[in-house]
């Protein structure tokens, strides 16, 4: 089944080694005023989440943050 849409909003639920991922879509904008949103749910392992990030960071054409020095992680 292949559904199409705008992508509204998401969620997770972390479960250690695995997260739940909830996705909120719409199929048009006459949709997008109605009060419940199709959702979907996908269960995926903590390296598939990683994988996805990146590859959607990539997408963007945006860049991982970068992380701070030792000094930032001594005094904050």
């Amino acid at each position: 089944m292949d559904h199409h849409g705008a992508l509204v909003g998401w969620t997770h639920v972390d479960l250690g080694h695995q997260a739940l991922v909830r996705l909120e879509s719409v199929r048009s904008a006459d949709a997008a005023e109605q009060p419940e949103p199709d959702v979907f749910r996908v269960l995926m392992t903590k390296s598939q989440a990683a994988v996805l990030g990146s590859y959607l960071l990539s997408l963007s054409g945006q860049s991982a943050p970068r992380g701070g020095g030792w000094l930032k992680r001594w005094f904050g």
